[in-house]
């Protein structure tokens, strides 16, 4: 009897440390818009998030404006630049804050 007290005690604190983990990544998952507004830099995260020439979507397309304007969009947001993609202006004033409000999959042109 003393044998299965004392693994039944690990055991527990054990699987205690998974549930509450489990808890609270479940939680944070569900209530993605309540975080939505913090931002982890990447340089915080492993190599494979890091942006490196435009990868992990951070460019999905482009939508010329005119003969000397050009957007880029993606996972970095919504950004002005010109038709040699040589300067870049951040055009996401307006959107919440947060990269995940960011995030833009396409864009229309409205008569620009």
């Amino acid at each position: 009897m003393p044998f299965l007290k004392k693994y039944h005690k690990w055991l527990g604190l054990i699987l205690t440390v998974f549930i509450l983990f489990a808890s609270v990544s479940g939680i944070i998952l569900n209530h993605r818009k309540a975080l939505s507004g913090i931002d982890v830099r990447r340089t915080l995260l492993p190599k494979e998030y890091h942006y490196h020439n435009w990868n992990n979507a951070a460019v999905k397309g482009t939508e010329k404006i005119n003969n000397d304007s050009v957007l880029i969009y993606g996972n970095i947001g919504i950004w002005l630049t010109d038709s040699s993609f040589s300067k870049f202006s951040d055009f996401n004033k307006g959107f919440p804050k947060g990269i995940d409000n960011r995030k833009k999959q396409a864009l229309r042109s409205a008569g620009l």
